[in-house]
């Protein structure tokens, strides 16, 4: 038996008692996930699983306000199925949980803007300073070409500088793409090429430090490149699965899950442990987990 900030509890009993009034196992479990993926040296500032059933995206960090979709042709197809258990190039998912979205095809703006200003952690990263972004993706077929752009900054035509991470899709009569960072108004940075399976999940990573980037595809780093990112100007904004005003050349079209952003450069290690847990069901040791109560209990004081 002991206590927490003013709640005690005794071991071997439901963990249901153990929380504070209003709080449920389900959103235990979800603040243990989020306080579990994230390396120590590292802050986990944008979490996107993407499992919503309808309207809005919500990042589970809490860091960003809710992602608002802006329609074109098409619409999103929410609780689509999610990353399935199987062995990605150096990722094993063993323990697959949630779903995911599709949007695209379409011919028009068609992706989820976060926030109606400039003021969020991922607009507010200086280009001398550093982040790591990742994601899932399974992407259709597409015209040859495109860059299925599922996290992105700034706006159209560079003018709002930032940067936007997607897949470069294949020029016609090839089977081989590219990710790519796009530092905007300042150079559209590729990695090396490698085959793309349409309808197929693969994971990317981008890791950026003061111009320096690396290039991350299935766990595994691809090469590397230097571009320095302009500061989002004050029309910048955050988008999920576009770019604001890039219409259908700089649109997703497939399905997107577990999409991350962290405020430093993760370790390969690091980025192969966060983007199996961005898509799998939390598996905390006792340790960690009372860890991770005390993190939550701290938060809150006794009436």
């Amino acid at each position: 038996k002991g206590t927490l900030r003013g709640y005690s509890f005794a071991l071997g009993k439901n963990p249901a008692t153990l929380l504070p009034k209003n709080m449920k196992i389900s959103h235990l479990a979800a603040s243990v996930s989020v306080l579990l993926a994230a390396p120590l040296h590292a802050a986990l500032i944008a979490n996107w699983n993407l499992d919503e059933t309808s309207g809005a995206l919500m990042d589970a960090t809490g860091n960003h306000s809710a992602g608002v979709y802006v329609g074109g042709a098409g619409a999103p197809g929410y609780a689509q199925p999610g990353v399935p258990a199987a062995t990605y190039g150096s990722l094993s998912v063993v323990a697959p949980a949630g779903k995911s979205l599709s949007l695209g095809p379409s011919t028009e703006d068609d992706f989820f803007i976060v926030g109606s200003s400039n003021v969020n952690p991922a607009l507010n990263i200086d280009s001398t300073g550093s982040f790591t972004a990742m994601g899932w993706m399974n992407p259709s077929s597409p015209t040859a070409g495109l860059t299925y752009r599922f996290l992105s900054t700034g706006s159209a035509a560079g003018a709002d500088r930032g940067w936007g991470l997607g897949l470069r899709m294949p020029a016609a009569a090839s089977l081989t793409g590219s990710i790519r960072l796009t530092t905007y108004g300042v150079a559209d940075n590729d990695s090396a090429t490698f085959n793309v399976a349409y309808g197929s999940w693969m994971h990317l990573a981008v890791t950026y430090n003061n111009g320096a980037i690396s290039y991350y595809l299935n766990g595994n780093a691809l090469d590397t490149d230097i571009s320095l990112f302009g500061n989002e100007g004050i029309a910048g904004r955050l988008v999920l699965g576009g770019r604001l005003g890039g219409n259908d050349t700089d649109q997703m079209n497939g399905l997107l899950d577990g999409i991350r952003l962290y405020d430093s450069v993760l370790s390969l290690s690091d980025i192969r442990s966060a983007a199996v847990a961005s898509v799998s069901v939390p598996e905390p040791s006792s340790s960690l987990l009372g860890l991770a109560l005390v993190g939550i209990f701290g938060l809150r004081r006794k009436r």
